[in-house]
């Protein structure tokens, strides 16, 4: 009775600091977030989502309705299953993702400090120092720093879940071990990167266990037991894991060692966030995602718990919690010469998904709060009661004082207000299905709040959209939301719109407000209606213009009678870089043959063949890194032995590359039929003009063969 009292006087501490910290969010929950207007907006829109899905059985789960049209376009970001299983009620009687959102928030830091308090008394003993932990653990500066990621904020769940592991080698219950390998599942589920950086203490405490030895267990039962909890958690797992791995391996999503960033060093552990106390500016502010201070309070403490401990079984858990942070601090570190990132980065599948090491600070704060635990500890078992009650007083008042003081506050959008834009997704909402295009668009390195915004009213309006935002870029966004969007590049909107009809999107909208000039809204107005005999219906607003366009009639078949020619037997000529002509026909979709200047028009690919040759196809392939390095305009002309010319293809190819982008990320096999010809030379010719210079990654030609009887 005593220690549930405890409990809830501790939980009530634990809120109260979490409304502290947070505040005034509370009292705004419904429409504002804190840690502005990019990643908060994102997660409270996914997590409306699975709160959606939920209620629909799961039903098309993971193509949310963004990044059309593209398949499984929830996985390019977190899915955030682990913590919508909470939040999902919330939406559903509330019907606001803000509220929703807002309350996982504040209650990720409950989470923390009652979770922390749990593993921290269960370890050693005493209930003040364990407040002390929790607190220094909930309110640690490093959650400041994190204010706009809440599924880096979840990381309570892993003193809950190193608590049952502790329970369940201290009394052999396999409940204890269910309930770790229940919250090793959730924890996993609500961020990605803890499925893996959670995996380094649970590997060191078991480690420690198995070394000493359990006296009360057979090794036998104890290995049976585990692997049995493991399979558990890889099988509730699997199947979110094979849609990533999928996704990668489709749209090519990985990471070089290279590309990675954002690892820790040693001075950014003393590195604040911008709002933090900074003790008088002895500590600076640091870069996003390495602002790592943890507080001098619970550093200091950690020291003294690492020395202090005297007791055989304290010992044991110092020296298992030392290790812990030692090993999350050298990982943080990153890939090196002098750190194991590397060989995980190359051997663990999915590990190069982790695009920011110094993440696992996660686990070392952790570590750090669990050895502070021990230096109270050892500090109020050396004092009487009362200096105990005011060393807990002035040390609970300093980790407060270099936590948190409030956090910045952004309004949100809301679904009901009314503006034109509602009365633009009112309409949208009320139309046939099909995709949407909503412009400006901006590339995913470009991210702007109205992106994020178009996502939040796609939750209504219920069309997916070309738009969007995640750790992973569609190339059609890309595309459009660059300068040389097909939209932008003179003579090429009838194109662009013919293209997006062929990927399925029937309606644009163009909202002036996210132009960085009236002007420029106002091109972009007149490139849609260039192509008006595409339109089927045409809307507009005060600042906002929406168009339906046309279904496509279906495609005529194409010629199957064809076979593909030898490269070998060609002899190619291009009109620059011709050291790189021969990578236009290696087989390898990284390396490129380039024009090396913008396109004016004198750009040329000039094949012979060793005999006349009726060339039925050509085909381009395209990298998504030279998405915008697209022809403006070709013409394809024939010339047969005796010399006689013949156009046989001339026109713009942006339709084509859109829709290509759309069915192969990885190669963007642009096509161009022919119709019969006696080709002895084909000459390619880029007849348009561009901001960007023309790529080719490979090239294929097809003959017509004879059709057999």
């Amino acid at each position: 009775m005593q220690q549930r009292r405890t409990d809830l006087l501790a939980l009530g501490a634990f809120v109260g600091a979490a409304l502290a910290a947070t505040w005034p969010l509370v009292l705004r929950i419904g429409h504002t977030t804190a840690g502005g207007d990019a990643d908060p907006m994102l997660v409270s829109t996914v997590l409306a989502w699975d709160a959606d899905r939920f209620a629909h059985g799961l039903r098309g789960f993971w193509d949310a309705p963004w990044l059309f049209p593209y398949r499984h376009s929830l996985a390019y970001s977190e899915h955030l299953i682990g913590i919508a299983l909470f939040t999902a009620p919330i939406q559903w009687i509330t019907g606001n993702q803000f509220i929703a959102y807002n309350t996982a928030y504040i209650g990720s830091y409950v989470l923390a400090g009652f979770g922390m308090f749990l593993l921290t008394r269960a370890l050693w003993g005493r209930a003040d120092a364990a407040l002390l932990a929790a607190l220094a653990f909930e309110l640690t500066p490093y959650r400041l720093a994190q204010t706009p990621h809440l599924q880096v904020l979840m990381n309570g769940w892993m003193p809950i879940g190193l608590l049952a592991l502790h329970r369940y080698f201290a009394s052999g219950s396999r409940r204890w071990l269910a309930a770790f390998a229940a919250v090793f599942v959730v924890l996993g589920l609500s961020n990605g990167y803890y499925l893996y950086f959670f995996a380094l203490p649970v590997a060191v405490v078991i480690a420690a266990e198995m070394i000493r030895g359990t006296p009360t267990l057979p090794r036998g039962r104890v290995w049976l037991d585990l692997a049995a909890a493991g399979l558990a958690v890889g099988l509730a797992i699997a199947p979110i894991a094979f849609v990533y791995y999928q996704l990668q391996r489709e749209h090519g999503f990985t990471r070089t060692i290279e590309q990675l960033g954002l690892s820790a060093g040693v001075s950014d552990y003393f590195h604040v966030a911008a709002g933090a106390w900074t003790w008088g500016g002895l500590l600076s502010i640091g870069k996003g995602e390495l602002e790592l201070f943890h507080g001098f309070v619970v550093l200091a403490f950690a020291v003294v718990g690492a020395v202090a401990g005297r007791e055989r079984q304290r010992t044991r858990l110092v020296a298992t919690y030392l290790v812990i942070a030692a090993l999350a601090a050298w990982l943080a570190m990153g890939p090196g010469p002098a750190t194991p990132y590397g060989l995980l980065f190359r051997l663990v599948p999915g590990f190069s998904a982790l695009r920011v090491p110094a993440r696992i600070t996660s686990v070392f704060i952790v570590a750090v709060a669990v050895l502070a635990g021990a230096g109270f500890a050892s500090l109020f078992a050396r004092l009487s009661r009362r200096a105990t009650a005011v060393a807990v007083t002035v040390l609970a008042a300093t980790i407060v004082l270099e936590g948190q003081h409030g956090v910045g506050l952004t309004e949100t959008p809301n679904a009901k207000d009314k503006s034109w834009d509602s009365v633009a997704y009112d309409w949208l909402k009320s139309s046939p299905p099909g995709g949407t295009l909503e412009l400006n668009a901006t590339q995913l390195d470009d991210v702007r709040p109205f992106t994020i915004a178009y996502q939040f009213h796609a939750l209504t309006h219920r069309h997916p959209i070309v738009n969007g935002y995640g750790g992973w870029k569609s190339s059609i966004q890309e595309l459009f939301g660059t300068n040389a969007s097909p939209l932008r590049e003179p003579g090429l909107a009838a194109d662009a719109v013919r293209g997006l009809r062929m990927i399925g999107v029937r309606y644009v909208l163009i909202h002036a407000n996210t132009f960085a000039t009236r002007d420029e809204a106002a091109r972009t107005v007149d490139s849609v209606r260039a192509a008006g005999d595409q339109i089927a219906e045409a809307r507009e607003w005060p600042g906002v213009w929406a168009w339906r366009l046309k279904d496509l009639p279906a495609a005529p078949a194409a010629d199957t009678h064809i076979r593909a020619l030898d490269p070998r037997t060609l002899t190619v000529r291009a009109s620059g870089h011709e050291d790189r002509v021969p990578l236009m026909f290696d087989g390898d979709i990284d390396t490129r043959w380039i024009s090396g200047d913008p396109q004016d028009g004198g750009e040329w690919i000039e094949i012979r063949f060793p005999r006349e040759v009726d060339v039925a196809r050509v085909r381009f392939e395209t990298s998504p890194r030279s998405v915008t390095d697209y022809p403006r305009r070709l013409a394809i002309v024939s010339a047969d032995a005796a010399g006689a010319a013949m156009t046989i293809f001339e026109g713009a190819v942006a339709d084509r590359f859109i829709a290509a982008l759309a069915t192969d990320e990885l190669s963007a096999p642009v096509v161009i039929d022919l119709p019969r010809n006696r080709s002895a030379t084909l000459r390619i010719q880029q007849a348009g003009r561009g901001t960007n210079w023309w790529s080719v990654h490979e090239l294929g030609l097809w003959e017509r063969a004879e059709k057999r009887p």
